[in-house]
């Protein structure tokens, strides 16, 4: 089911769009690594949490996210973007502020108490996400249809907006919860609020992209998405993010700044009490992880896809094993140079993706939310993935099993992505034919 009537919408303050990804980034990875240390507050004072706990509601927003985003994106498509783009920071917003319900309710809250109210705040803020991303990424190529340059610049900004959110978030995050405890959780919601405000004050879509397509079947929805170019795609998309998820969310803050410690691991504990000091390596690192994508910027489009995705799926690997390598003591002048190389690398996998999905949502420009919604799920499907799996292996061996499970997600990618060549080797034969 393909588009043939629209043209190119002018749509005014898509500037504005990307400036508030950014502040949902912030607030969203700020969060996440609040609740880490709002976690480790909890186990001192004597409420029974843990790593995998932590992990399975950190998952529940990735769940939320993995359930609505193709829904809210095929109604982005039939209703307008703006509606969306506004509601979905104040969802978030008041996940955030549900999030220390627990210990605003009692000075030492029972294990179920933080269970239904932090689980609740997980899952509306996965509702925000959930609505935020497909239609972003929606309305930025409606906006860009004709015009490849003006793709290419709100891609590149839309993902500058996106990592560079996470590594403010990253530093924030801790930090904040450092300086103001709970209170975090209330300046996150306005951050939310802003971000809303943004999108209703400049927002002006054109009168093209405010045009309602044909009312799609259920069947005409699925088949979109389950044409082959995209089923063969997902499952090294999903393995990706399966590693984001395990090493930039809660889990990461909960290992380092923790109370365990394990013999011959330098990193399990080390940043125990030194909030800065944690807030101050996680952004350095993501920070870095930014400055690789844009970079790659300058390669993705002039380089063939498929093994641009192959190369940076194996650049996790490489990071995984020169953090091992540190974690157990190697001088840093051996491990270093691979976690860099590592992470250089990883960053080129989502823009050789978000191109690779574009791609094909070209072929369906009335459903093209409907298709952004799928990056949604492999987000959600991955981070929740990359939460639970990450619970059980620092359960087991801390940040040892985070990297050995980081070197197991990595393989399976590298598996997938040369399947996915072959299908797209096969279907291009069968074009070329007819």
């Amino acid at each position: 089911m393909t588009s043939t009537t629209s043209s190119p919408p002018r749509t005014r303050g898509t500037g504005a769009v990307i400036l508030a990804q950014l502040l949902l980034r912030i607030a969203s990875a700020a969060g996440a690594l609040a609740l880490g240390s709002y976690f480790v507050d909890l186990s001192r004072q004597g409420t029974s949490v843990g790593p995998l706990l932590l992990g399975i509601l950190s998952g529940t927003g990735f769940l939320a996210e993995l359930v609505l985003a193709p829904l809210a994106g095929s109604a982005s498509d039939r209703r307008g973007r703006k509606i969306f783009l506004v509601t979905a920071p104040l969802l978030a917003a008041a996940g955030v502020l549900l999030t220390p319900g627990a210990s605003l309710l009692a000075a030492v809250p029972s294990i179920a108490l933080v269970v239904v109210i932090v689980g609740t705040s997980r899952l509306l803020d996965g509702a925000g996400a959930a609505i935020a991303a497909p239609t972003t990424l929606g309305l930025l190529a409606d906006s860009s249809d004709g015009d490849p340059r003006r793709r290419g610049r709100v891609t590149s900004l839309y993902e500058l907006s996106s990592s560079g959110g996470i590594a403010l978030g990253a530093v924030a995050g801790p930090l904040l919860y450092g300086t103001l405890g709970l209170w975090t959780f209330a300046v996150l919601a306005a951050v939310y609020v802003v971000a809303s405000l943004l999108v209703l004050v400049f927002l002006r879509p054109g009168p093209a992209s405010m045009i309602t397509p044909a009312r799609a079947s259920l069947g005409d929805r699925v088949r979109v998405l389950v044409q082959p170019r995209l089923l063969a795609f997902l499952p090294g998309w999903i393995a990706v993010n399966a590693i984001l998820g395990t090493w930039v969310t809660s889990q990461i803050t909960f290992v380092l700044a923790g109370d365990v410690r394990a013999d011959g691991q330098l990193f399990p504990g080390a940043f125990r009490g030194d909030e800065a000091g944690l807030s101050i390596v996680l952004g350095v690192y993501v920070l870095f992880f930014s400055l690789c994508i844009v970079a790659w910027a300058f390669f993705i489009g002039r380089l063939p896809t498929i093994p641009v995705l192959f190369v940076t799926a194996a650049g996790a690997l490489i990071a995984s094993v020169g953090l091992m390598l540190a974690n157990r003591g190697a001088p840093l002048a051996a491990a270093l140079p691979l976690v860099m190389i590592g992470v250089f690398l990883e960053a080129g996998f989502t823009p050789a993706a978000l191109t690779h999905l574009s791609d094909i949502s070209a072929e369906f420009r009335d459903d093209r939310g409907l298709i952004m919604g799928a990056y949604s799920v492999v987000v959600g499907a991955g981070y929740l993935l990359g939460n639970l799996l990450g619970g059980v292996f620092a359960q087991w061996l801390l940040f040892d099993g985070l990297a050995l499970l980081t070197i197991g997600l990595a393989a399976i990618a590298l598996v997938s992505i040369t399947t996915m060549s072959a299908v797209e080797k096969r279907l291009a034969r069968q074009r070329s034919v007819s």
